[in-house]
């Protein structure tokens, strides 16, 4: 194949055909196929009227107990089972001098709908990102791409750590957790 920085730009149509892998069904014995797909039904798919976005903050008392007392992202919806397209956070630290959270004993940050095995959809977040809750607020936000895997039908997108352990509090730490989530509702039958 030719190196790709010597084809020449272009504006791209609708009709246009980009070169890509359709995925076989679950559960079957098909292979991946190499197909054209057209930029309209990729426009389609980004434009889907089944994507939303939801945008959640996580309060510094649901931060405090989030290994023990999961917090409920989006709600069940009956019949349904939520595919997570992906997750951005942002962490609002606003605590004095010298305080943290600690959450070297609290495992990773997991949003998950089944549970968190390896088999199961989830999103984790590794605990270098979460919410500090000290004095410096930092701006950077966290981009993360989900895990394949099972989700519960009639189950809520929830958050919680992998290892069910709250955060150790280090002096007063105080911080919120801006989470954008943007997902697909999908119908079980």
């Amino acid at each position: 194949m030719a190196n790709t920085r010597s084809y020449p730009s272009a504006t791209a149509k609708s009709s246009d055909l980009i070169l890509g892998t359709s995925m076989p069904l679950p559960n079957t014995n098909d292979d991946p196929r190499t197909v054209n797909f057209s930029i309209g039904q990729i426009n389609g798919l980004a434009n889907s009227p089944d994507i939303a976005t939801a945008v959640v903050t996580v309060t510094n008392a649901q931060l405090a107990t989030l290994g023990t007392a999961p917090v409920v992202i989006l709600p069940a919806v009956t019949g349904y089972i939520y595919e997570i397209l992906g997750i951005t956070t942002f962490a609002q630290n606003s605590g004095g001098n010298f305080a943290s959270y600690n959450w070297s004993a609290s495992g990773d940050g997991v949003f998950y709908g089944q549970g968190f095995t390896a088999v199961d959809h989830r999103l984790e977040v590794p605990n270098t990102q979460l919410p500090a809750g000290g004095f410096n607020v930092d701006s950077s936000a966290f981009v993360g791409t989900p895990i394949a895997g099972r989700y519960r039908i009639d189950a809520a997108l929830s958050l919680s750590t992998t290892l069910g352990v709250d955060p150790t509090p280090v002096l007063s730490p105080n911080a919120t957790w801006k989470i954008n989530v943007t997902y697909r509702l999908i119908q079980s039958q």
